[in-house]
């Protein structure tokens, strides 16, 4: 292989560092356009063909345009908080149906982003917020043609769940539109990010190999790794983080295994009684020494009380991961609340209600005292 000049990196890391900072004050959404069936638009690291190819976009990914080079023939791209180079000839206004809201009934669980938003507009974007309302808190604001995974709506459709930095928010399904396709990987994805955009870990169904056919677990995140195991098509699976590329890492049967997750598709959560992976919504648990309750909404709203401070901050159930076997018990977290819920009889010890459930919560005290290691019963 012939290296690279080491000054085209060398200005490709300059170019970056100077964009970056005045990136978000004079992008210009865009969308690609006019790619060849089953080609991609090329990312590189400088203005031309002779820098390094670092991946790539496929056709109607949405990007914000920082600047041109002198012929403008080349466009400075911030994308996924990097900043790349790609040919401009691909590039064009994004066609959105509108870009004062979006229908509720068209908008799917995935790929989404953030339009309608005016430039005077008094939050200065969409607020997210802690529920799914305006009486929720705030967690942050996202400007127009901010690309958001949304995991799921509330019954209205009027408030979509988004993850949001290692949590997940609200915002309202008004100013969001269907993204029509995502980025391919970059071999330095994050662990706690799909393909798809979503967070990980989360349930998966395997999609796209024939009947007959299997996918394979891998002992390595590659084609040459040796095959472990094999999941069939409409299999099951948790993913626990992505490896590189379209790898993902899972535990089958007590052992750490790689699937390409190019043949996954999230799990939609369709019952108001559990997440896609079974976990169980509408629950109340209850606890003494001291006296606590959790309630775990059909929302994901997740409320601590205690009898002598009073209600925790209103959270939302941000991942609940079954076992490696599948089903209970099911390990859960509430940023900053943690902990277990396994299926089996439990007696609070006080009165004759029989719980079908237990739990065990790791909940931090506060001013950074230890954490407090909660055990109770619960029921829906």
């Amino acid at each position: 292989m012939i290296p690279f000049p080491q000054t085209h990196l060398a200005i490709a890391a300059l170019t970056t560092t100077l964009f970056l900072s005045g990136a978000s004050a004079s992008a210009e959404m865009m969308e690609v356009v006019d790619i060849a069936e089953g080609d991609t638009l090329n990312l590189r690291t400088g203005p031309g063909v002779s820098f390094p190819d670092i991946g790539d976009l496929s056709e109607h990914t949405h990007v914000d345009v920082l600047t041109y080079n002198k012929d403008g023939k080349w466009a400075q791209i911030l994308h996924q908080g990097r900043i790349y180079w790609v040919a401009a000839r691909y590039l064009a206004a994004p066609n959105h149906s509108a870009e004062t809201g979006a229908d509720a009934a068209t908008l799917t669980v995935g790929p989404n982003v953030v339009i309608g938003i005016s430039a005077d507009d008094a939050d200065g974007g969409l607020v997210v917020r802690n529920g799914a309302g305006t009486s929720f808190g705030r967690l942050g604001v996202l400007p127009n043609h901010t690309a958001v995974h949304v995991i799921q709506f509330n019954r209205h459709n009027n408030w979509a769940m988004i993850a949001f930095g290692s949590d997940v928010g609200w915002v309202s399904t008004a100013y969001l539109a269907t993204m029509t396709s995502t980025p391919q990987p970059m071999p330095d994805a994050s662990s706690g990010i799909a393909p798809d955009g979503g967070p990980l870990p989360a349930v998966f169904s395997v999609t796209g190999v024939s009947s007959g056919d299997v996918l394979w677990v891998r002992d390595a995140p590659t084609l040459s790794g040796a095959q472990l195991d094999s999941l069939n098509p409409g299999a099951v699976v948790n993913v626990n983080g992505r490896s590189s590329g379209n790898w993902g890492q899972i535990t089958l049967n007590g052992q750490i295994g790689f699937i390409n997750m190019s043949f996954l598709t999230r799990m939609v959560v369709t019952a108001r009684t559990t997440t896609a992976n079974g976990f169980p919504l509408g629950l109340t648990c209850r606890g003494t020494e001291p006296f606590w309750t959790l309630t775990i909404g059909e929302d994901r709203s997740f409320q601590y009380t205690s009898l002598i401070d009073g209600p925790d901050p209103l959270r939302h159930l941000a991942i609940a991961t079954p076992a490696s076997t599948g089903g209970y018990p099911y390990r859960f977290k509430a940023q900053p609340l943690t902990g277990t819920i396994d299926q089996q009889a439990c007696s609070d010890g006080m009165s004759d209600v029989s719980y079908s459930m237990t739990i065990q919560l790791n909940r931090p005290s506060g001013n950074g005292g230890p954490v407090e290691n909660l055990f109770g019963c619960c029921n829906r």
